[in-house]
């Protein structure tokens, strides 16, 4: 199960890309910078949100992909 890190970066994309492609989103991008959705700390949300960005924009457009790397970097729980 994903920390709530993790949690509200999937509840922000679901809006985006849908449930299933959210969190596959969130896993994927997690591995990259080499955690999972359960360990992602705060300090790692700088580079997953430039991750996902390129992910969110391949997916969705540009458009779409607009401020999302902001949202994800300004998460605290």
């Amino acid at each position: 199960m994903a920390n709530k890190l993790a949690q509200e970066i999937e509840k922000l994309l679901s809006d985006i890309l849908g449930e299933f492609i959210a969190k596959a989103t969130v896993k994927k991008n997690c591995e990259l910078i080499g955690t999972t959705p359960d360990t992602l700390t705060i300090d790692q949300l700088p580079e997953l949100a430039e991750k996902i960005d390129k992910s969110v924009a391949f997916f969705s457009g540009e458009g779409e992909a607009s401020g999302v790397g902001d949202k994800i970097k300004s998460i605290r729980v």
